[in-house]
């Protein structure tokens, strides 16, 4: 077996699409359980990054991420306080008042996807859980913004919210107002998320800790729209916030694949 691993993370390193492999370290099968390395060895893998090869307080690889910060209002740095694997995380600040901030990475490769279709898996950590408002933790979209995907929360639950031109939609993974029934992102604590952006059959499937959220899978938003896809040209990471929400959010363990990754590998 761990010759098995050792193979898939030569052949994920050499075909470039890692980032911090190393064949000999244990693997993380559980959210949040670290420390550890995660593998890189996953099939379909076409970006994959957790983050060690960067240098603490700098910005995560300008190869694969491109870092933007709406109005100098917070930061974005590699830090070793906190990881899910390693030793190392992208530590997002979210800092200010303003009705809209944005701290992000955002890919530079590996989109377009084939078929407009891609899964993303990442793990995060927030310091101060989710809020009552509307804040965004990653999402995808047209290469102009004009059509963005948003995995975040509002009224203290998971949600996932479409910007589509001239309007916006939004499911949620619970009841308006109870946040008891839907999914929530407790506080100090790594949890996996993986997102299926199904831009060919226009559909989003959503999974915590390797439990899909059926709130969040949508297909139409409620509303019949058949062709609201946008053509995946990036994915990004951080924290977006459209009232006075502020957190800071630690990110590990990312992979961009053409299949489901899992919360393992």
């Amino acid at each position: 077996m761990l010759r098995q691993r050792g193979m898939w993370v030569v052949l994920c390193c050499a075909l470039g699409v890692s980032m911090g492999c190393d064949p000999d370290a244990p693997d993380t099968n559980l959210p949040g359980t670290g420390p550890g390395t995660r593998m890189c060895g996953v099939e379909g893998v076409l970006l994959c990054d957790d983050f060690e090869q960067a240098s603490v307080g700098g910005a995560p690889d300008p190869a694969s991420w491109e870092v933007q910060v709406f109005n100098q209002k917070g930061s974005i740095a590699i830090d070793n306080t906190q990881a899910h694997s390693g030793s190392k995380s992208v530590h997002v600040i979210g800092t200010g008042t303003d009705s809209y901030r944005s701290v992000v990475f955002t890919t530079a490769k590996p989109f377009p996807p084939q078929n407009n279709q891609f899964y993303a898996r990442v793990f995060l950590r927030s310091k101060n859980g989710m809020g009552k408002e509307h804040s965004t933790y990653f999402g995808a979209g047209s290469t102009d913004s004009q059509r963005i995907v948003r995995i975040g929360f509002q009224q203290y639950v998971l949600e996932a919210n479409l910007i589509h031109p001239g309007t916006e939609y939004e499911v949620m993974s619970g009841p308006w107002g109870e946040p008891s029934k839907g999914v929530q992102l407790p506080a100090g604590q790594w949890h996996c998320v993986e997102t299926f952006f199904d831009g060919k059959a226009h559909e989003l499937r959503v999974w915590f800790d390797g439990t899909e959220v059926t709130g969040l899978h949508t297909t139409d938003w409620g509303k019949g729209l058949s062709t609201w896809s946008p053509q995946y040209g990036k994915a990004f990471f951080g924290f977006e916030t459209y009232h006075a929400e502020q957190d800071e959010v630690w990110y590990d363990d990312i992979i961009i694949g053409t299949q489901r990754i899992g919360c393992g590998g």
